[in-house]
Formats: structure tokens, C-alpha cells, sequence
């Protein structure tokens, strides 16, 4: 122990940042109040010492800005400072009102160039707690935008990327920032085998996320029936592919409407089940004092001091 401490003062004596893996500040989560989420990142964002960057990517209309936008309404609830990096410039002012977003503490950028909106990150990085970037393929370099449409500059984006990352490396320091990365898909030239999709912004960034979330479209939600039906919303199915602040590959549901309503009840009701908290006999469930027979029957007879109670035990089941 007396030579570890004095290794370690001579090196702090030349500037170095050194300290014991015990010091290390322990991995806080904030919960973002929406269970499907939360569940997925073991718990909730983590609010440790570097902070946390994260990934949504999936196909075009699958729910990857409403999810970011949920996540700014609750940062700004706990009076927290979110900006929001428009590269698509799409941002929908009433969409986020619905929401709940606060537009006059929302801080809108957006940077002419891929180069424009590194310079920013590393500017602003120290002074906010989430940064939302929409979306990063969107980001145009500046040897790209200048030359012709005819002229091939082949992964000049990844390698802007690159020296991005480790500029935001340097400035994060301890900082507990979150990043959030929206992504598109993209096919893979000449796959054979695996999965033909894959995303953009290069292998730097794929090591740059701590998590990475697949966000995809299930099956519709309707109302109504012949020539009165009509969709009302989605199932929104999510998958975690990578955590490194805590258990990856969860997936969880959620029903989002097209009226800005997340639904956390179906992806409660499966992690009930698999926790032990919902009994279940055949097509018959039980929760306290509430039995039905089939799942929608089940869902009805359920209030919402039940439901609330049902996410309490089960988080106290994940524990």
C-alpha cells in the first residue's frame, strides 16, 4: 500500500490524473420513468464519473426521436440542461410540447458540417448534462459537401468521426454527460451472411457507445373495425445489443399512439411474468387480489396504484 501511494504522488506531481479503483465514484442510475427503458439499461442511465452515450438506431419511423425526446423531458424535469443537435433540421416544435418538453430551455444547434458539430460538441460538452444529436448520418463533412456528387471520397465520415470521438474523450474528463446518437440503417454491401443491415459513423463510434439500443416497429395498433378502422399506434419493440454499464441484451415493449402516449403496461406485465411477480397458471394471471383469465382481461382489472405496485416489486425482484 505505501509504494502504490507513493507511485501515485509522484505521478500526480507531473500532472497525471491517477487514483485508485476504489475511489471511483459509484454507477448511479437516473431512471427515466418509462419501464421499458429503464429496464433495458439495467436500471436507468448512469450518471457515473465519464457519463454515458447511447445509441438508438433502427429503420425510419420506429420511435428513435420520440424515445430522445422523452429522455430530454425528463432531464428537464430535474432542471437539467439538454441540447438538442438538429443535423435532419426537423425539429417539431408542437411534437415536443406534446411531449412535454420545455421549447424555451431546449437549446436547438445546428452545425453546417460534420467538422462545425465536433467543434460544438467539444465547446458545449463541459456545459450540459444530455446532448441529443438527430441524426448522426445526416452530419456532412466538409470535403464532402464541397466536392462533386460524381467524386467518390470513401469513408471520409468515419474518419471525421474518429478524431471527434477522441477530442470528446479528452474534454468529458469525470463529467457525468449524457449523449445520445440517433442512427439510421444501412445496407451492407455484398453481405452474405449475418444481418444485410448495418449502421453509420464508422467502427470509432461503434466503440464510443457504452450502449447501443435497436428500436423497431411491431404490429399496429387499431381501433375500430371495417371501413371505420384505424391505426392509432404501434408496438414499439426494444433491444439492447451492447451495455457496458450494465446487462445487455434486454428487450422490453412498449405501445406508443400516435397522440405521443407511451404505454409502460405490456412490457410491465413480461417482466412480471419472468420475475415471479405475476403468477401465472395456463391463460391465467394473478397480482394480489386481481385474477383474469386471458391477458387484455387481466390488463382491465388492473388500476393504476396496481400497476404502479407491480414496478416496485419488480424492481425489488431484479435486485
Amino acid at each position: 500500500m505505501k509504494n502504490i501511494e507513493k507511485l501515485q504522488k509522484e505521478l500526480a506531481k507531473d500532472g497525471y490524473i491517477v487514483k485508485l479503483a476504489s475511489d471511483i465514484v459509484k454507477d448511479e442510475k437516473l431512471k427515466i420513468g418509462i419501464f421499458g427503458i429503464d429496464y433495458i439499461l439495467d436500471g436507468g442511465i448512469s450518471m457515473s464519473e465519464g457519463g454515458h452515450r447511447i445509441e438508438l438506431f433502427g429503420a425510419e419511423s420506429s420511435g428513435k426521436t420520440t424515445l430522445a425526446l422523452y429522455i430530454i423531458k425528463r432531464f428537464q424535469e430535474l432542471g437539467k440542461l439538454c441540447a438538442f443537435v438538429d443535423a435532419e433540421k426537423a425539429y417539431d416544435k408542437a411534437w415536443g410540447e406534446k411531449i412535454g418538453i420545455n421549447n424555451e430551455e431546449l437549446l436547438i444547434i445546428e452545425p453546417n458540417s460534420l467538422e462545425e458539430a465536433g467543434d460544438i460538441f467539444v465547446k458545449i460538452i463541459t456545459q450540459v448534462d444530455l446532448l441529443v444529436i438527430d441524426s448522426i448520418v445526416s452530419l456532412i463533412p466538409e470535403g464532402e459537401a464541397d466536392r462533386d456528387t460524381a467524386e467518390a471520397q470513401m469513408a471520409l465520415s468515419a474518419r471525421v468521426y474518429a478524431l471527434i470521438t477522441r477530442k470528446i474523450y479528452h474534454s468529458i474528463g469525470n463529467r457525468p454527460i449524457t449523449m445520445i446518437f440517433i442512427n439510421q440503417l444501412r445496407e451492407k454491401v455484398g453481405a452474405v451472411y449475418g444481418s444485410p443491415y448495418t449502421t453509420g459513423g464508422g467502427h470509432a463510434l461503434l466503440h464510443f457507445y457504452n450502449t447501443r439500443i435497436e428500436v423497431k416497429k411491431g404490429k399496429p395498433i387499431e381501433q375500430g373495425t371495417g371501413d371505420l378502422k384505424e391505426k392509432i399506434g404501434m408496438e414499439m419493440l426494444l433491444q439492447c445489443v451492447k451495455n457496458k454499464k450494465g446487462k445487455p441484451y434486454r428487450k422490453a415493449e412498449l405501445d406508443f399512439y400516435l397522440n405521443s402516449n407511451l404505454d409502460n403496461n405490456k412490457s410491465l406485465f413480461f417482466a412480471g411474468i419472468k420475475y415471479g411477480v405475476i403468477q401465472r397458471n395456463g391463460n391465467t394471471y394473478e397480482f394480489g387480489n386481481k385474477k383474469g383469465v386471458g391477458q387484455e382481461k387481466f390488463f382491465e382489472l388492473l388500476d393504476t396504484e396496481d400497476w404502479k405496485k407491480l414496478e416496485e416489486e419488480i424492481w425489488i425482484a431484479i435486485k
